[in-house]
């Protein structure tokens, strides 16, 4: 039986056209955002730079050229922070006019970071909004037709497409057309319409010679080479793969390049000609192995940046204590100025510097008493961290350090499928040790005062979807469904950052105590004094003695998660204590196997 290529899908196109350009926002789309950007309009030199707040009195404005700059930049991490906090400076108001534009610029950080449905969502409610620019209206037809060609919905993807041509092809440019036809023939190959795809794709292929597109035409050969090899007609397949080789070899991309020599060993082998499909088969896994490589290099370079800034924000943090100290030693030096005038006058009168010195000798023993006091306070945190650290810490490490030797031996002895199951194991300790570290890190600072509190004024939704973001590729993992069910206008006050860490740690439980297929539900609504937020699940559930133990100063638990994972129950200790600093309630619902609903009730 002949062995199926692996059909090049429209992401593949999409990601070439990133490579080979300045950003995944180009061409119209970006010449629009600009002309609606001030800074771009009143300072076109520095346009291409990001702004720092100071720079500019309208907060909200640098926040979106930040924005479409970082995503031109290809930082879409950034490029995400910013836009949220457009929208939430600007009340996500549709009737705003910058409104449409930064909604537009959300949506195309979600499909650029493959967050399909979201996206789709997002572009779908734009083309509702009356009066839309033309320009975003007929990119959302595209990027909705190409988001529902990943999803595998081909039907969909060809009446977004049509919707497409009925109203913007004649002003279209013709690299925007080429990649139509490109996609709309890959819905009809994957929908089995073998006529339609290759009308479509020759199409493509015709416009991509006239615009000397070397990429284009490599992706194009193959795609119709695949056409024409699924219908069994190699004859005419052949000579297809071998012009996208050419092309590809041309071409600077790697991507394309890899998968031409993939197609051509497969094509080799499927003709026994054995030697020359080993030989590309070899310079197709060189290739996916530097691909690996300049991956891991980008992975590297953006944790050094993320050392970077944490190493200033440290520096930042120390000249502030050291201000502080010297402060206060201006304070002391004052206070043992005003100490000697006070007993040189003394001198004068002995009853008054008697009863001078017996208010001071009190004063002095009210001062050692709380010094005590807090002695006492900072021993109890050292030793409850020693505690932790030595009951909770040291079993996962060591049991790191077992399977790392077991994963040793199984890579010199070739068993890779055991080496498979140490690894996964590995990362399974490493991330629940992770977020153990970073819950008992947050806890001793807040038993020992050092966590800033300052409470303002958030937006709900806004802050859930910061959080989400971040979380939401976890419980893909794990095929678990987010449902956020929170309405716009919930405002309430609390301090960002801790509030942020306690929303986390209890999604996080949710994702870590939902089986694969379950659901978490995010929810609010309104009461007298403020709103509650609800997060509910359908995992393994709590029993009432865990819940109290959880509770309860002093007392930990453990508890295993689906993953096989311990926890010792400090993150949700840690939730508590944060809770009652930023004057919110936090109430737990669960029984075993029936799920868990948390609720907090926070303040206006």
């Amino acid at each position: 039986m002949k062995q199926l290529l692996a059909v090049p899908v429209v992401a593949l196109f999409w990601v070439t056209q990133v490579l080979a350009s300045s950003g995944p926002v180009t061409g119209a789309i970006y010449s629009t955002l600009r002309q609606q950007c001030s800074i771009c309009r009143h300072m076109p030199a520095d346009s291409a730079l990001l702004m720092a707040d100071s720079q500019y009195p309208t907060s909200y404005l640098v926040y979106f050229h930040n924005s479409h700059v970082s995503l031109r930049n290809r930082d879409p991490d950034n490029a995400y922070r910013y836009i949220l906090k457009t929208l939430e400076d600007i009340d996500n108001a549709p009737t705003h006019p910058l409104y449409p534009y930064a909604f537009f610029l959300r949506a195309s950080i979600q499909y650029n970071r493959q967050l399909y449905r979201e996206a789709l969502q997002d572009f779908l409610q734009l083309t509702n909004i009356n009066g839309l620019d033309q320009q975003l209206l007929a990119d959302c037809y595209i990027n909705m037709a190409e988001i529902s060609l990943e999803l595998r919905q081909f039907t969909t993807a060809l009446q977004y497409f049509s919707k497409w041509e009925t109203r913007f092809v004649q002003q279209s440019a013709p690299e925007t057309r080429k990649s139509v036809y490109h996609n709309k023939g890959l819905c009809y190959f994957h929908m089995g319409r073998y006529d339609e795809a290759e009308k479509y794709l020759l199409q493509s292929r015709d416009m991509e010679k006239q615009q000397k597109d070397t990429t284009g035409l490599a992706i194009s050969s193959m795609d119709i080479g695949n056409l024409y090899y699924e219908q069994y007609l190699d004859s005419k397949a052949i000579p297809y793969f071998e012009a996208g080789l050419r092309f590809a070899l041309k071409s600077r991309d790697t991507a394309v390049l890899r998968n031409a020599y993939r197609n051509m060993a497969v094509v080799e082998e499927n003709r026994k000609r054995y030697r020359p499909a080993l030989q590309y088969r070899k310079q197709y896994e060189a290739l996916q192995d530097s691909i690996w490589n300049r991956d891991h290099i980008w992975e590297m370079a953006k944790l050094e940046k993320k050392l970077a800034v944490e190493k200033r924000e440290l520096a930042i943090r120390v000249l502030e204590q050291q201000t502080r100290l010297q402060l206060a030693e201006l304070s002391t030096q004052r206070w043992q100025r005003n100490t000697l005038l006070a007993a040189v006058a003394g001198l004068m009168v002995l009853a008054a510097f008697a009863g001078y010195a017996y208010r001071q000798q009190k004063r002095n023993a009210s001062i050692i008493a709380q010094q005590k006091e807090t002695l006492h306070v900072l021993n109890e945190t050292k030793d409850r961290l020693f505690s932790i650290v030595a009951h909770d810490l040291r079993s996962p490490v060591y049991r790191m350090k077992l399977s790392l030797g077991r994963l040793r031996k199984a890579i010199q002895q070739a068993r890779h499928e055991e080496a498979d199951v140490l690894a996964l194991n590995n990362e399974k300790i490493a991330g629940s040790t992770y977020a153990l570290l970073d819950n008992l890190l947050h806890w001793a600072l807040s038993q020992t005062g050092q966590l800033f509190f300052r409470k303002e004024k958030l937006h709900l939704r806004t802050v859930i979807d910061q959080i989400c973001y971040d979380l939401l590729p976890v419980a893909t993992d794990k095929n678990i469904t987010v449902q956020r069910e929170i309405p716009e206008p919930f405002f309430f006050s609390a301090d960002l950052n801790t509030f942020r860490i306690m929303v986390r740690n209890i999604i996080d439980n949710a994702i870590k105590y939902t089986p694969e297929g379950g659901v978490i539900t995010i929810s609010a609504n309104r009461q007298h004094t403020g709103c509650q937020l609800i997060i509910s699940d359908t995992g393994v559930g709590m029993d009432i003695h865990l819940l109290q133990a959880l509770m309860t100063s002093n007392h930990m638990r453990n508890q295993t998660d689906t993953d096989g994972r311990q926890s010792t129950g400090l993150g949700l200790w840690l939730c508590k204590t944060l809770a009652e600093k930023n004057g919110a309630q936090l109430l737990f619902a669960a029984r075993p196997e029936n799920g868990t609903t948390v609720t907090i009730s926070l303040q206006t």
